[in-house]
């Protein structure tokens, strides 16, 4: 299965990656092309951050931004899918109707309104598991995936892709403990996207910033796509795609 890219571009202050932010619409146009250029399969839009410890904007602040950025976007890049990273249904409702997004990408691991919502409108899905606990942070993984895929099914929505929710909070053993097991989503038989540019598990046990772990975070993408990832969600296509192209001639034993 081939790798697809998801370029991250937030239009947000606060962020934790702060080479990710853009808040104007020239900061946005331009980011939308560098991604666009580089190679990505779909633009994922954020305007809420999720970072530990941030505090959510309100769902008016998040459509004002959304409504400044996404059509700067499709300005920019018309033939690129974009996925809304929010956890508010009426703001994907908004999002879907007014602008055509194609995915969310909901990273509160979803509910009725939200299923119901996306289903309506024929769109794709992106679900992520947000819990952690003491216990075995695996079993719970797939636990909650059997359960959140079968209401999906009920609801009506057919194209979902899940995503382990590296980072949000969980202890670093907790995160390579998801990436060491990976491979067991594909039980599930959907795409598998893996969202680990800049996030803690790499910088921390390197002792460095997330600005300096953009080799950290090729090397987990690399180890995720061995462990079956479809999808990864980048802040550096460019470099992404070139260690996409090389693992995938390598796999296919072109090289």
């Amino acid at each position: 299965m081939q790798t697809r890219i998801a370029g991250i571009l937030n239009i947000t202050p606060d962020s934790f990656h702060s080479e990710s932010r853009c808040m104007t619409p020239e900061e946005i146009r331009r980011a939308a092309l560098r991604i666009c250029r580089e190679g990505a399969d779909m633009i994922d839009v954020g305007a809420c951050s999720t970072r530990p410890g941030s505090t959510p904007v309100t769902e008016d602040e998040e459509m004002e931004r959304l409504g400044l950025g996404l059509p700067v976007i499709a300005d920019a890049c018309p033939q690129m899918p974009l996925s809304v990273d929010t956890f508010r249904p009426a703001v994907a409702a908004g999002c879907m109707d007014e602008w055509n997004v194609a995915v969310i990408n909901d990273v509160s691991g979803g509910s009725d309104e939200m299923f119901r919502t996306v289903a309506s409108r024929g769109r794709g899905y992106i679900l992520t598991f947000p819990g952690g606990t003491e216990g075995d942070i695996v079993e719970e993984m797939m636990s909650f995936f059997r359960d959140r895929l079968s209401r999906l099914a009920e609801a009506g929505v057919r194209d979902v892709t899940i995503d382990p929710g590296f980072g949000f909070g969980r202890g670093l053993m907790q995160n390579y403990s998801i990436l060491a097991h990976l491979d067991r989503l594909a039980e599930f038989g959907v795409p598998v996207m893996a969202g680990v540019s800049r996030k803690s598990m790499a910088y921390r046990l390197l002792d460095i910033t997330p600005e300096e772990s953009l080799e950290a975070t090729i090397a987990l993408d690399t180890l995720a796509m061995t462990k079956g990832a479809s999808w990864l969600r980048v802040h550096d296509v460019k470099e992404t795609v070139q260690a996409v192209r090389i693992f995938e001639a390598f796999s296919k034993g072109n090289i």
